[in-house]
Parts: C-alpha cells; sequence; structure tokens
C-alpha cells in the first residue's frame, strides 16, 4: 500500500465518517475524550517508528528535505473528529544503490512495497498498535538517486502515529438490545437482561476506532442488494433509541451512531465471535 498524503487520507476520512463535523459532538450524546498526555504520547510513537530500521554505514541524516526526492513536500499533522495522525521525518543521504536496496531489505516480509517511474522505490512497514487510545503506527521508507551527488542516494523514512482524540461510547441507561439480520431486517434476538446488555455494551465500547484507512481498503465489493450482516439497536428504559450499530456501511467496521452525532467507524475485529458468545445465538456473517 502505497504511502498516504495527508491530503488524500483527510479526504479518505471525510468519505468514512459519511459527514461527520465537529459541530455534531457538541450535542448531549455521550463522548469520551482521551487521557491527558495521549497527544505527547502519539508524538513519540512517531519518533520511535522511525527507529525500525538503521540506514546503512556511511549514510549522512540531511537537515531538510531535498528537493530532488519528491515533486511535493510532506504535509504537516493534522486533526480530524476522530483521529489525528501525528509524523516524524528524516532525510538521509545514502552512498549508493546498494545502500539504498539494503535499507529497504530491512523491511519485514509481508509489507508493502512500490516501485515508481524515476526510481523512486519504497516500503511501508506496520506497526505494534499502543493502546485502546493509539490506532495503528507505520513506517514508510522512500529512496530515489540523487541526482545532484553523482551515484548517492536519497531516502525519507517517515514515522507515523494514529491516535484518538475523542470516541462515541453509549448511554449508560441502555436497558434492552434488539439484533436485526441486515438482508431481511428480522428480529435475531432481544435482550433485557441487565448482564447480556451490560457485556454488549462493553464490546461496542471496546472496539477501536478505525482510522480512515482500514474501511477503505479492506471492504470487499458487495453484490447489489445484499446487505450482509447485523444491526444491534439500543433502547433506554422509557423504549427511546439511543444508539445503533451496524455492519452495513463496511463488513471490517461497525458503525456505531449515537444520538445526533455523525457516524464512528470502529475496527469490527472479532466482534461477531464475542456478540455471539454473549447471545447465545447465530449471528449472519458480516461478509
Amino acid at each position: 500500500m502505497r504511502k498516504l498524503t495527508p491530503s488524500v487520507l483527510a479526504l479518505t476520512f471525510l468519505v468514512v465518517v459519511c459527514g461527520t463535523s465537529w459541530a455534531a459532538l457538541s450535542g448531549s450524546s455521550p463522548v469520551l475524550r482521551a487521557p491527558a498526555g495521549t497527544a505527547a504520547a502519539a508524538a513519540a510513537d512517531a519518533r520511535a517508528a522511525l527507529a525500525a530500521v538503521a540506514p546503512p554505514a556511511g549514510s549522512r541524516r540531511l537537515a531538510t528535505e531535498p528537493r530532488a526526492l519528491r515533486a511535493e513536500p510532506v504535509g504537516p499533522d493534522y486533526t480530524m473528529p476522530y483521529v489525528t495522525f501525528r509524523t516524524a521525518t528524516e532525510y538521509w543521504s545514502l552512498r549508493d544503490a546498494g545502500a539504498a536496496n539494503a535499507l529497504l531489505a530491512q523491511a519485514p516480509k509481508g509489507s508493502s512495497t512500490w516501485l515508481d517511474p524515476g526510481a523512486l522505490s519504497g516500503a511501508q512497514i506496520m506497526l505494534r498498535s499502543l493502546g485502546r487510545w493509539m490506532g495503528p503506527r507505520w513506517l514508510v521508507i522512500e529512496t530515489k538517486p540523487d541526482p545532484g551527488a553523482g551515484g548517492r542516494w536519497l531516502a525519507e523514512l517517515q514515522g507515523v502515529a494514529v491516535w484518538t482524540p475523542q470516541r462515541l461510547v453509549l448511554p449508560g441507561d441502555v436497558a434492552s438490545v434488539t439484533v436485526r439480520r441486515l438482508q431481511d431486517g428480522a428480529t435475531l434476538a432481544t435482550v433485557t437482561s441487565a448482564a447480556q446488555v451490560a457485556a454488549v455494551v462493553a464490546t461496542v465500547n471496546g472496539l477501536a476506532v478505525d482510522d480512515g484507512i482500514h474501511a477503505v481498503y479492506a471492504c470487499p465489493a458487495l453484490q447489489s442488494g445484499k446487505r450482509p450482516g447485523f444491526k444491534l439497536l439500543f433502547d433506554g428504559s422509557t423504549g427511546a433509541l439511543l444508539a445503533s450499530a451496524s455492519t452495513e456501511w463496511c463488513p471490517s467496521d461497525v458503525s456505531l451512531k449515537v444520538g445526533t452525532h455523525g457516524p464512528q467507524q470502529l475496527i469490527a475485529g472479532d466482534v461477531v465471535g464475542e456478540l455471539q458468545k454473549i447471545l447465545g445465538i447465530a449471528l449472519p456473517p458480516a461478509f
């Protein structure tokens, strides 16, 4: 997968959240905010990602971005309603093509790689996420011959850490959960047991926030008329609908809608298996 620039990521996320805005977060529905220090931790994680590889001997770190490396400069960090990207970037001068190949060869098996016209080669290394509020982390390596220094190559290392500044949470007064099959709207179960309701709520609240990349690249192409998966309806003690969670938008995600807030995409993971254990029923597959 090619590295996504901030402008592309911003557009991607606008598609994912389907119109979510900062203004939508000012209503009465619950919004949980990240603990103090999360932003600083994300910035530190982005810098730490740079240590995933080591420039070969004879490499020189450059103080500024060389113009010959790319047509457009790397964009700054940016913030969106539910996710924030932190980046840390280093530029290097490598002694020759062999050093460039050695740098790229440090990417583990399975990493995304690319080769563009003009001999711009790259790799993207996915790194371990570091907690509920800390989303995916990765390191991008790009190399290119340096036209201004015969035989030498240029390299850019960019560490990226995604964190969640705030997330929707289900209200604490959920009294019942109705499970429906998306394909035909049939009710599969209605749960009123306090223990089961609490378990379902905890399962949904425990899902990681999608960073705006996973859904776009992982969503399968669905056949016309097919609506695989399920929908959860969360009702309060008065019977009023408080929230819903559905796999309809993307089977790889759970789209959470609470009150009047814009939807938040959550990474589904093994939510089907977890919910089946709680509910004691078989759920329709999300794919």
